[in-house]
């Protein structure tokens, strides 16, 4: 039977994503404000900061995946993506029939300050009000969906033709591989599960260092 995958936010990530779901023959639902091309998804126009709830057909998503975009870098924009609309997407779920959810975050709740080894057991402990409102975010998402949650903490992400990337980094076509694998793996898991999502790097003890230790453990493979 096929999968009916909801992607809220669909944009760069969310394309390349549904390009590995087409192959796995899912059903895709695509939610964004923008009109889209895309021959691979059922488009579903809604502008996640108005008053307006998201229409959704009565039918069983086996994954519901969170793609949160700032509305633009300053604080207002940071709380608009990931608070705001939080709440406008938990409101909207509500009566949905839903299997699992799963959200993406960042590695931004980790401090500059917090260097070495990083991993899912080491505090978060923010140093900006970007790491601040995602650190929030994930707050509320534990407290809206207790249950088949799961957290992808995305590192700095790149493209191939990115000519600088950090330390800790993560490559756009490899992020939508691991929200696949997430589908596919962990969407079944009763428990509220946070997975850091970066590529493998040098353990310096002078910069922050993130391990991706828990998701190769999961089965994953960069």
């Amino acid at each position: 039977m096929k999968k009916n995958i909801l992607i809220i936010g669909y944009g760069d990530i969310g394309s390349r994503l549904s390009k590995i779901l087409k192959e796995q023959s899912a059903n895709i639902y695509a939610v964004s404000r923008h009109d889209s091309l895309d021959q691979n998804i059922i488009k579903i126009n809604w502008d996640w900061l108005s008053n307006s709830n998201l229409e959704l057909p009565k039918i069983t998503f086996d994954s519901v995946v969170i793609i949160p975009k700032p509305s633009n870098l300053d604080e207002n924009g940071y709380r608009d993506g990931f608070i705001s609309s939080l709440e406008n997407i938990t409101n909207s779920l509500q009566n949905a029939d839903i299997k699992s959810v799963i959200a993406i975050s960042s590695t931004r709740v980790y401090g500059d300050h917090q260097l070495g080894y990083i991993d899912e057991a080491t505090f978060t402990e923010p140093s900006d009000f970007r790491g601040n409102l995602i650190k929030e975010y994930e707050l509320t998402l534990n407290e809206s969906f207790p249950a088949y949650l799961n957290i992808l903490r995305f590192s700095g992400l790149y493209k191939d033709s990115s000519k600088h990337s950090s330390h800790n980094r993560l490559n756009r076509n490899t992020a939508a591989k691991i929200i696949s694998f997430a589908i596919n793996n962990l969407s079944q898991n009763k428990e509220n599960n946070i997975y850091n999502c970066s590529e493998d790097c040098e353990i310096l003890a002078s910069v922050k260092s993130v391990s991706n230790k828990k998701l190769k453990a999961a089965g994953f493979n960069f």
